[in-house]
């Protein structure tokens, strides 16, 4: 275990450029770095593993710091918008999921740029999984511009429900949602969650989604 250590804290500049660095390519930096002929893979993980601890922190340790930065925000810009959630029956403070706006990012959205939300959700591969929810907007460059997220433990009807409440109270109230049109991928979840909160909302869905899902339903040469 000691080996492991000393050559993980050879390798943590690598590491830290490149946290998805192959073992292959550790294995000929510490060759070149120590003269070490690092053959066995499993120490070899185990010292990368202790190299991105050191660059990281321990996960679980870094969740205690979301109570703080949720302080730091309420009180040095009351204007942005963060709300933690913890697991409910849990006697201490267990993390659950998170919204997160930030006030000038929402207010330059209102100035006057196209009412077209784009909506997606994605994995977090991280220790503790999860999902990562976005709404998202095109700026006059054509480049993305973040409206809102939210860290939820899975992409479903209830989680986007909860995202979509305070993304359009955000943005003035459910009663003024037929102003805004969403685009997503035709997530189950979130179909449901817009038919519930705003029927009368416009919402369209990505034509690349689109595509990808007839290529993989439709594999007949012909359609192809």
């Amino acid at each position: 275990m000691a080996k492991a250590k000393y050559l993980g804290s050879r390798m943590e500049k690598v590491i830290k450029d490149n946290p998805h660095v192959p073992i292959q390519t550790l294995k000929h930096t510490i060759l070149r770095k120590c003269n070490i002929d690092a053959s066995k893979w499993k120490v070899m993980i185990v010292a990368k593993r202790s190299a991105l601890k050191q660059i990281h922190g321990v996960d679980c340790k870094q969740y205690t710091k979301l109570w703080d930065c949720y302080e730091t925000v309420r009180v040095k810009n009351p204007s942005n918008k963060l709300l933690l959630r913890r697991k409910e029956g849990s006697d201490a403070p267990v993390f659950e999921r998170m919204y997160f706006s930030l006030h000038a990012m929402k207010a330059g959205f209102l100035d006057g740029w196209r009412p077209i939300i784009g909506l997606d959700g994605c994995f977090l591969k991280t220790l503790y999984a999860g999902q990562l929810l976005v709404a998202v907007e095109r700026d006059d460059n054509d480049n993305m511009w973040p409206i809102a997220l939210a860290v939820v433990p899975v992409e479903n009807r209830e989680m986007w429900t909860w995202f979509l409440i305070e993304l359009l109270e955000d943005l003035g109230g459910i009663e003024q949602s037929h102003q805004w049109t969403f685009i997503s991928d035709r997530q189950k979840g979130l179909l449901e969650a817009v038919k519930q909160l705003a029927p009368h909302l416009e919402h369209r869905f990505c034509l690349r989604h689109m595509f990808e899902n007839f290529k993989q339903k439709f594999t007949s040469p012909a359609l192809k």
